[in-house]
């Protein structure tokens, strides 16, 4: 193992660690339920999924309202026709499974799904105009990965030095959730980028990083920005690389997490969509069925129907109430999975993400990924190929248009497919996934909420430790059933986080006040 050097080392200490503990174990406190509790989760994806795990294993009596016919939402499987009656195994198509998703990544290890993790072997964005940018091999310390970046001609350290305008890039490494905010959620990153005069290159880097939060530059929070570069390049030695799982969801992830859920007594309900919920005393009914406790998990189109069908919420809590109606989902997203008859050349990462010219954003190999389509090529030769687009602009008017315009795209970058036979097809066009977008952070709900046994869990809910997408749906979760544990006088699991502020952000007493104040909330 190499020995770190001094500005590494001074880096990590400055950080305070790149893996951090925000709440406090009382190792005294029991850790099973001695009476029976019953808590209903309504919402199966990730989020639903923690809160469930986590306090089934505790003792609760757990059932899950999931209104899909599948567990995982986002990380979903579901069988569909794929054209000529010909069903197959299709997913969302998210596969990012970053290193610094530590509650999640743990969750993961401790129900055996883990051992399905590959690492992927490079981050590649390719551009018609810039060449291609490969990210293999860029040193993963904080700071040093800019540098790393500028050495391989990412941008120039030169001229972003003499760029008098440049300096307000430094705001990204003082991340501080209060301030950041309050500065820099009504500036979208497009208006950024032009004040600080970002080279083309460097605004196109950042505006792929955008969109993998189903935004467009010009929507896009720039204070949301901050907390994506800060969760995911300025805070951690990890890198941008990532692991990724070689097998359909529905075996890696989800028949784990089932097994898990049996094993701990969680009662699931498919096929069973909640729209209100009753009150009941101090406790609920959901779908006919009484329950002490609710943890309400479902994505941001879910939730605000909840709120808005669910008359006593308004009066109990009319604040909370308003928070959750006003949610609303990012711009439409496309995923087009295609079966074809021929391959595109083999010297690329199996996910690669494209300078769009109206809406491909990323293409992601199947068939070099999951045993599922490596051996429906091996059987039928050609290829899998799923084609993203994470915010289809709103001048796409319909799913028609937009599968025409991911092909002519594909075709670009891809001459070699041109004229291929599409053998089967599956396409999604959805509007379900939480906004970013700029003004929206002060109006977003917590994880607890003014009723004592209500809690809430997504990666749309406001948390005061910086995660980002599957680890911010995941952590919610934990916090939630975290807050039922401590009511019943129970053992808290341990919460993790990447450092909670920047490398140029006052540390050390504000960093102890958030940590009393998160355990003043958890406790």
């Amino acid at each position: 193992m190499a020995k770190e050097s001094f500005g590494k080392r001074w880096i990590r200490e400055r950080l305070g660690g790149y893996k951090q503990q925000i709440n406090v174990v009382e190792a005294d406190k029991p850790v099973q339920m001695r009476k029976a509790r019953r808590a209903a989760v309504i919402g199966g994806g990730i989020a639903g999924i923690s809160a469930a795990s986590h306090l089934a294993e505790r003792g609760f009596g757990v059932a899950l309202f999931e209104k899909e016919s599948y567990l995982g939402g986002k990380v979903g499987s579901w069988k569909a026709d794929v054209g000529g009656g010909v069903e197959m195994q299709i997913e969302h198509g998210f596969h990012a499974f970053f290193r610094q998703y530590y509650n999640f990544i743990d969750f993961l290890k401790r129900i055996g799904a883990e051992k399905y993790f590959e690492p992927i072997d490079d981050y590649l964005i390719l551009t018609q105009a810039h060449g291609n940018f490969s990210f293999q091999g860029i040193d993963t310390t904080p700071i040093y990965n800019l540098l790393s970046m500028a050495r391989k001609g990412i941008y120039s350290l030169p001229r972003m030095a003499l760029n008098p305008k440049a300096q307000k890039m430094q705001a990204l490494f003082r991340y501080e959730p209060e301030s950041t905010f309050a500065q820099y959620d009504q500036v979208s990153f497009a208006d950024f980028a032009r004040s600080a005069a970002l080279p083309d290159r460097l605004v196109r880097i950042f505006t792929s990083f955008a969109r993998a939060f189903f935004s467009e530059p010009s929507r896009m929070s720039m204070a949301e920005m901050m907390k994506g570069f800060h969760f995911y390049f300025l805070s951690n030695d990890l890198g941008l690389l990532y692991d990724y799982m070689n097998e359909d969801f529905a075996v890696s992830l989800l028949g784990p997490v089932f097994a898990h859920f049996e094993k701990h007594g969680v009662s699931w309900h498919l096929n069973a969509p909640v729209e209100s919920v009753e009150r009941e005393g101090k406790g609920y009914r959901v779908n006919g069925v009484p329950f002490d406790d609710l943890v309400i998990a479902t994505d941001v189109v879910g939730t605000r129907k909840i709120a808005e069908k669910s008359s006593w919420l308004r009066e109990e809590a009319p604040i909370l109430a308003a928070q959750m109606s006003a949610l609303r989902p990012s711009q439409r997203y496309a995923v087009l999975r295609l079966w074809l008859d021929r391959d595109i050349r083999s010297d690329l990462p199996i996910f690669v993400f494209t300078d769009r010219e109206v809406l491909l954003d990323s293409i992601s190999l199947y068939h070099r990924m999951q045993e599922t389509s490596r051996r429906w090529v091996e059987e039928n030769g050609g290829s899998v190929i799923e084609l993203h687009s994470y915010a289809v602009p709103d001048a796409i008017r319909d799913q028609e248009e937009a599968r025409a315009q991911l092909i002519r795209e594909f075709e670009t970058y891809f001459p070699e497919i041109k004229g291929a036979v599409i053998r089967h097809e599956f396409m999604q066009f959805r509007q379900d996934f939480a906004s970013f977008a700029i003004g929206e952070y002060a109006g977003r709900p917590t994880v607890q909420t003014e009723i004592p046994n209500l809690f809430l869990a997504g990666d749309w809910v406001r948390l005061s430790c910086p995660a980002m997408l599957m680890e911010a749906a995941h952590t919610s979760g934990m916090i939630a059933a975290n807050h039922l544990l401590s009511a019943q006088g129970l053992q808290q699991y341990p919460v993790y986080s990447i450092p909670l502020r920047g490398l140029l952000a006052p540390h050390r007493k504000q960093g102890l006040r958030l940590l009393a104040a998160e355990q003043r909330a958890v406790g």
